[in-house]
């Protein structure tokens, strides 16, 4: 297992040829996955006992903050600060103005952690629209159905477009590749997109695909549903 970086441009510096590492790939693992591992590697401690203690020893934590100390062990430290300007030795603290802050900062054993990490460079993927789901507003479906002239919600990520350019948008492309485009934008998010169906669409199977240019880049760049939708 390795730290899988990809290099792309750092636009944060005025040297247009430098370039910034972003983490690719990284899986998230919760507390199960953490007792899973720990009992495979021998444990005589059950999944039920471990989430128990460990259930325990969150909330030891909790109470340990919530009266005002600090915590140190050897995965974390956390402590607590208090931002905000004050204005004379007088003043008390005031919600409206200030606020309780908890730091967590790494502790020895999370360091030794990083040290130890083997990394590895990849090709940086491209960046382009996703989607993942496609609602039909008037059949109530998602991945099935096109109601010409009805609404439509688009779910999935880097999806934001120009409503005003005619290269970018929401296009319906028919099995003849003729392509359709939405003209009308209800939301116009990077997450989700509502948008008018062409109330022209005949009959027949569909890809919807999203058109746009995304922050930093100039070209139009595309992306399609996995599945078709069907116009009855």
């Amino acid at each position: 297992m390795s730290l899988k970086y990809a290099l792309y441009p750092n636009y944060l510096t005025t040297d247009p040829n430098d370039y910034m590492a972003i983490v690719q790939d990284q899986e998230s693992h919760e507390i199960e996955d953490i007792i899973d591992l720990m009992i495979s590697r021998g444990s005589t401690v059950t999944k039920a006992e471990a989430l128990s203690v460990i259930e325990e020893y969150e909330a030891a934590i909790e109470k340990v903050l919530e009266g005002g100390d600090s915590v140190n062990t050897s995965i974390m430290r956390v402590t607590g600060s208090m931002p905000g300007v004050f204005n004379d030795l007088t003043d008390r603290y005031d919600e409206s103005r200030h606020y309780v802050r908890l730091n967590m900062n790494p502790g020895p054993r999370v360091k030794r952690a990083a040290q130890n990490i083997e990394v590895e460079k990849i090709e940086a993927d491209r960046p382009e629209p996703a989607l993942k789901l496609f609602e039909d507003v008037a059949s109530d479906t998602t991945n099935e159905t096109l109601t010409p002239g009805g609404v439509a919600k688009i779910t999935g990520r880097l999806l934001k477009v120009d409503p005003e350019a005619t290269d970018q948008g929401v296009f319906f492309i028919a099995d003849d590749g003729t392509s359709t485009r939405s003209d009308t934008y209800i939301r116009n998010k990077p997450a989700n997109l509502i948008v008018m169906i062409p109330e022209s669409l005949p009959s027949g199977e569909y890809s919807v695909e999203v058109r746009t240019i995304l922050q930093n880049t100039k070209s139009v760049r595309s992306g399609r549903l996995n599945s078709t939708v069907v116009v009855p």
